[in-house]
Parts: structure tokens; sequence; C-alpha cells
């Protein structure tokens, strides 16, 4: 597990300036803080930033073939390698290292550019051909691991994460309103795009080839594939309880102390189950837990820890966490507002005082069909085929003219806002429901100038075409192919890699093994959910290992009070920065909307929490980004003076 980074070149531009490649590998340390490595032979420079995992002492990069014409710097973990390793020597390859690492040096060399479709694992890849004058990127299946790059004038920089690419005298720092008009919609931004028009992510199951100052990019992987039919209830599950074991067995290859996150969630259980059957010595957990106990799931967490005799850890988060503000926002370089960010960042703190890897339960809603909204978007598919008198036709009875749904509480409130989704196509009422700033609250937020220059490709037209690209599934599978192109990898996985990374802990997600995840796509959507049971399949799969009661658990997630804090103990705070103290971000979002969403939520008339945190991250961004005065050191965050 490593930080990344790296440039290439025309030849004609000289050689790459060694003080920059320095600086970028250095913001990164602390992706690798055990050891550090550079190739730089004229215009291409490679550097990483290594944290040990496996061979510690031989794993040395970047590293090389045997005739140091194939060079590469790689972020992740190849959970096969040494059945490659021993293909690889019995076929006339010399290794000199027993680490992952050198594996992808000679695989390339025996396949050429189609060696990724070997590799099982998490990776963030850079390799040099020398001969070919070629650099390929390579980012892994589900995008676990980032990768980052910027292209222009026949020059590439790519690295890890943008602040990497920023030390880049050439990368420029303009703003993206579309990727700004991205994050005020999802709360994060999507690939390719990031908040600088200039910088891109590679996205997930893509490679890249640079050569000859040319740039193209290009898919290798994707979920689609056909749904097998012919085989028994009993028999899927059975397969899946085999791919668990096997797939949780292969993440825990490791020469450094490891340990798990527990939730106590269905799918963090699950990968505890498995580790502690397959584990020679009692797993280390670790929990998070609120004061609050609609948010906690530390009772259930400690059921697990009980059945499988773990050694358990348990921190609670009060809303004083909301200091380290500053920080995570840093961490993630551009805007990212998924609340659970903080606890993340915390259960990442805790676990590495013991452990260097963790593994995580994240993917199994994804892959299993985990969400509440998939299941309200059967019954609004249902429902759409009424006749109109029974369905549609009704609408006029619960919505007035120029309803706009909101968050209000209440049976009625919910009624009003079933018939509003009936009335939208499927990618429609998921935007609804997937958006946290809705395209009419954009336009009463955003100044006229920013409205009419962030409207290019909207969240909407990317929504639509992934479902275009899931092909004619059901429409189950069709929100689960969304659910995993877009919300895993760009806010999930995001959150888990910059959180933990933050701490140099490196994080696994044995639920998101492309083996498992192509056997979980080729599943009928039946079995995923089942009348209102969600991920039926897996609790099938789990049922005897794991507690009743965490079968049947409501899903609850890993979030916090905002509706709470913002009411009170952050009340004060948020109206000071967002309002009163010459916000930065006063030049993109109107001011009095900003005050009405404030009263409007302390007043309990709405809900408009992961709306104000939004709005925090964003300004807490700006102090940091575009204004050179108001840098977030002096942003004070402390909470003990402010007043409910």
């Amino acid at each position: 597990m490593c930080g990344i980074a790296g440039i290439v070149q025309p030849e004609n531009q000289g050689a790459v300036d060694p003080g920059i490649l320095r600086r970028m590998n250095e913001s990164q340390r602390h992706r690798g803080p055990d050891d550090e490595g550079y190739y730089l032979k004229g215009p291409v420079g490679l550097a990483m930033r290594r944290l040990k995992i496996i061979d510690l002492e031989g794993g040395h990069q970047p590293l090389a073939n045997e005739t140091e014409d194939v060079w590469t710097v790689f972020n992740g973990e190849i959970y096969n390698f040494r059945e490659l390793r021993d293909e690889l020597i019995t076929k006339g390859h010399r290794f000199h290292t027993a680490t992952d690492t050198e594996v992808i040096v000679h695989l390339y060399e025996e396949e050429g550019e189609d060696f990724v479709g070997r590799l099982r694992g998490m990776f963030a890849i850079a390799l040099w051909d020398e001969k070919a004058q070629k650099l390929l990127l390579i980012r892994d299946r589900i995008g676990i691991k980032p990768l980052h790059y910027w292209f222009q004038g026949g020059t590439l920089a790519f690295a890890s994460e943008i602040k990497a690419l920023l030390e880049c005298p050439a990368v420029g720092r303009e703003l993206s309103l579309t990727a700004l008009n991205d994050y005020l919609s999802f709360l994060y931004i999507p690939a390719p795009r990031t908040i600088y028009q200039e910088i891109q992510k590679l996205p997930p199951g893509h490679w890249a080839r640079y050569q000859h100052g040319k740039f193209e990019i290009r898919p290798y992987w994707d979920f689609n594939g056909a749904v097998e039919a012919g085989r028994s209830e009993h028999e899927w599950i059975e397969l899946l309880r085999e791919a668990l074991e096997e797939s949780v067995r292969a993440h825990l290859v490791s020469d450094v102390p490891l340990g798990a996150f527990l939730s106590g969630g269905m799918d963090s259980s699950t990968v505890v189950a498995w580790m502690s059957r397959t584990a020679s010595e009692p797993v280390k957990t670790y929990s998070i837990g609120f004061p609050d106990s609609r948010f906690n799931e530390l009772p259930y967490a400690r059921k697990v820890a009980k059945r499988f005799e773990t050694e358990h850890h348990e921190e609670m988060v009060e809303a004083g966490a909301f200091e380290l503000l500053p920080k995570i926002v840093s961490l993630f370089d551009e805007p990212f507002a998924d609340s659970s960010g903080i606890p993340t960042y915390l259960v990442s703190r805790f676990a590495r005082s013991d452990v260097t890897v963790a593994l995580s339960g994240d993917g199994g809603d994804e892959l299993f069909g985990g969400y509440l909204w998939t299941q309200k978007e059967i019954w609004l598919e249902r429902f759409r085929r009424l006749p109109p008198f029974f369905g549609k036709g009704m609408s006029p009875l619960f919505l007035k003219k120029g309803y706009r749904p909101l968050r209000e509480k209440g049976f009625w409130n919910a009624v009003r806002r079933f018939y509003y989704d009936a009335a939208l196509s499927p990618a429609e009422s998921y935007a609804r429901r997937a958006m946290c700033f809705q395209p009419w609250m954009l336009a009463e937020l955003l100044q006229p100038s920013v409205l009419e220059e962030s409207r290019g490709e909207g969240s909407l037209d990317l929504i639509r075409s992934f479902f275009e690209r899931s092909g004619s599934r059901s429409l189950i599978d069709q929100f689960l192919y969304l659910d995993s192109k877009i919300y895993l990898p760009d806010d999930l996985l995001t959150k888990v890699d910059r959180m933990s990374m933050a701490h140099s802990l490196e994080v696994r997600v044995p639920l998101l093994d492309h083996k498992l995840a192509e056997l979980a796509f080729s599943m009928p959507h039946s079995l995923k959910m089942k009348s209102r049971t969600t991920k039926y399949i897996l609790k099938q799969a789990m049922r005897g290992l794991l507690p009743r009661g965490i079968l049947r658990q409501r899903k609850q997630g890993f979030s916090i009070p905002l509706e709470r804090w913002f009411r009170n103990e952050l009340y004060s705070f948020a109206r000071k920065i967002l309002v009163e103290d010459e916000p930065v971000s006063r030049r993109y979002f109107r001011l009095d909307y900003v005050r009405w969403l404030l009263e409007a939520h302390r007043r309990g008339a709405q809900n408009f929490g992961s709306q104000l945190y939004a709005l925090v991250v964003f300004e807490i961004w700006c102090r940091t980004n575009l204004n050179p005065e108001g840098r977030v050191s002096s942003l004070n965050l402390s909470l003990k003076d402010l007043s409910p």
C-alpha cells in the first residue's frame, strides 16, 4: 500500500524536474511513511511512498524486470500474486523479491497490456515500458484505489491524490462549476471529473496509455454479464458461502498485524465471521458508537464480537468530533460531504493504534441489494402499471400544483412523495432520492451566473447514461449497477481510502473481490430482494453463522446525527461560517437562501442536515483553496464557546 506519482513528457521538453517530483511524493507521505523511491530517466519520472505490508525488507519501489526496461510503481495489493509468481517462474522469469509488486512487471513482459485481466486485487498501477516509450496507468475494476491525472500539451502527470498534482506549477487550479453542481447534487464528485477543470479521475475498470505525447483511455472490465438461470436457491447459497470464505481468506495475506472494522451491520459482521473461522488467533475488531441511540450500532457489534470471541475495542463519538472537519476536508482535496467520513476517520485512527491492515464490509449493499430506495423503486414500478383510476390518476388528490418534495416527516408527506416519484421515470426517481440539493433547490441556492455556467452535463444526464450502460436487466439490477458505478467508488470507497490512509492504515474490502462481484451480478435479482427482505441471499448464506438479531435488524447506516447537531450544538457555528463571517462561498451561493435553510432546519420545519453539512464543507474548502488570506488554520472550530 502506498501513494504513487509521476510525470512523463515529450523528449524535446528535457528531463523531468526532480524537485517537482519530490514535492509531489512528499505531499503523499501519509499514504506511505515507511519508505520512498524514485525512477528518473530523461523525460520520465516515477515516485512512490510505501506502507510496508508484504515483504517488508524487499518490496522497495520503483521496481523493474531483469533487464530494467520495464518499471512500475504500484498502490494496493495483488491477492493472487503467489500463484502468478509460481507460474511466471516456470516460464523462465527471475524474481528478486517476495513482494506482489514484482509480479506486475513480469506479467506485463509475458502478456502485454492484457496482463491486468490476470490480477486479482485492489490497485492503481503506473508502468513504464522504456523500449516502447509507453506509460500505462491502470485502476482496479471496482475503484478501490484512487488515481488522478493531468494531461496538457503532451505532458502527463499522475498521482494517487489531487494534492500531489497541485505541486506541479503547470497544473491550473480553476474550479469546475459543473463539478460544483455534481458535488451539491451527490455530496461527492463522480469520475472522471474533479473540482478542478484540468484534473481528472481515471474511472474504475479503465486503463490509460501515454505514448509519444498522445494519451488515450479505455475500459477493460465492467459488472455486466448474463444472469445465470437453472440453479436452485440452495445451489446459489452454497456458491456464495464458498466465495465469501475464499475471498476473506485471500484478503488475510499480510506480514503485519491485521484487524477488522465492525459496525454491527450485516456486511461487516459477515466479514468478521469468516475471518474468525479462518484466522488462527482472535480477530481484533474496532467499533464506533454514538450517544444518540438512533445512530448507535454498538449493541449489535458487541453481539458479533461475543459470538466470535474477538478482541473487541470501542469508541464513542460526540459532537466535539466536528472540530476535526478542517483536517478531514483537507484530506479529500476536493469538496466531499459524506458526513460518515468523520466516524471513518476516527475508527481508522483507533484501529491504527494496534494494526496496519483492517478488513471492512463495504460493498454488500451494492452487490446484494441492501438499500431501501431500491426496494421502493420496485413498489413504484408496480404502481405505475396500475390502471390510472387506481394509480397515477389519483395524483391530483395528493399533489398540489407546483409541489416540491422535501424531507417533511409524517405519513401523508410520504404519500405525496410516493405519488410524485411515480410520475417520474426510474432514472428520474433514482436521481430525486440520490440528490442532496434538487435541481429546483440549486436554482435558488446558486448565484445566477454560476447557475448558468454550471449546467453542462448535469447529474441527471450522468444517471441516465449509466442506466443505458446497464443493459436490458431487471430494474433491481439496473439500480445495483448504478450504485456500484457511481456511489460505491466515488463516495464509499473514496471515503474509506482517504480516511484510512490519513493514518497509514490499509483497508481491504473482501466483499468487493471482483470474482465475488461477478458472482453477485450473475444471480437472479429475485434472490437479492425477496418480498420485503433486502440482501436475501446474503442473509441465507450467513444463517447459522451470525446471531439472529444481526440478520433481522433494520439497516441503520454508518452516519452521524446531523439533524440534531445543526439544531443544537452546531447551529451557531454554521450560521457564523455560512452567513455572518463574510463566507468565501458567497461568490457562488445566495446568502438569503442559505439563511432560509438554516432557520427552516432550526425550527424543525425541515431536515436540511445534509445540505447544511455540504455547505459547511464547501466553505471550509474554499477558505483553504480559494482565499489566500483565509487559510483554514485561522478558522475557529472550537465548540465549547458556541451556545446551542
